[in-house]
This record gives C-alpha cells, sequence and structure tokens, in this order.
C-alpha cells in the first residue's frame, strides 16, 4: 500500500531542505530518516567518499545509532544516506553542529541541489538493538 507524504522543509547538513513526512507509526522516540543527495556530474564517488568521512565522525556522537553512506546502484552521482538517531534531539544537535572538519562544507560544494530528506520512525529489526 502506497501512503502520500506530507512535504516540509528543515534544516539539515547546513542547508533548507526539502523533506517528505509520513504519517507517524508505533511509539518509538526513534528518528529516522533516508537522505538522496545528488552531486555535481562525474562528483559522484567524490560525495560519497566525503560523506564517508562525515560518517566516521559521527561515529562518537551521542544518539546516532545509524549512520550508513549507499551509492546508487543506477545513478553514478547518487548518494542515499540511511540515519537512525535515539530522538530527534540527537538528530539536530549532531547534524547542526559545526561539522567542518569531517567534510560537511566539502558535501555541500559537491551537490548539484539540495538534499532531499524522507523522515520515518524506525521499528525495528536485524541491525537495530
Amino acid at each position: 500500500m502506497w501512503v502520500s507524504h506530507r512535504r516540509r522543509t528543515r534544516a539539515h547538513y547546513g542547508c533548507a531542505v526539502t523533506a517528505e513526512q509520513g504519517p507517524a507509526t508505533g511509539s518509538s522516540s526513534r528518528v529516522g530518516r533516508y537522505v538522496r543527495m545528488v552531486a555535481h556530474p562525474g562528483q559522484g564517488a567524490a560525495l560519497a567518499a566525503t560523506l564517508l568521512r562525515v560518517a566516521e565522525g559521527l561515529r562518537a556522537a551521542p544518539g546516532c545509532e545509524m549512520y550508513v553512506i549507499n551509492a546508487s546502484t543506477d545513478e553514478p552521482d547518487t548518494v542515499w544516506v540511511t540515519e537512525v538517531w535515539a530522538d530527534a534531539d540527537a538528530s539536530d544537535r549532531a547534524l547542526s553542529s559545526d561539522l567542518g572538519e569531517v567534510g560537511i562544507g566539502e558535501v555541500l560544494q559537491l551537490l548539484a541541489g539540495p538534499p532531499e530528506l524522507v523522515d520515518l520512525t524506525p521499528l525495528g529489526g536485524p541491525g537495530l538493538n
């Protein structure tokens, strides 16, 4: 069954972006997110490498439960980020802080447009405690 999503704008990765938010399900305070980023033509590998550095920098961030960088199999300049946070505050603190040392400034320079977000409520499964 397809679910319609509301579009909204929020600050993420240092810029305002459009997000899609579906109805919340479950009682978890966890926050999940899929982020689709499209690099300038030919810059997909550089974007992925920079995001891997960002992910490494977030490894010790309080509340960061998952931050996985994924390369699109059919769009060479598109990278997806899968995020799971303990709660919205943890996500906001980590992603709105100055992440310059881990490459967030480089990420923004590589993007052909703003990131697209889909906010989720993680319910469970392998990989989540």
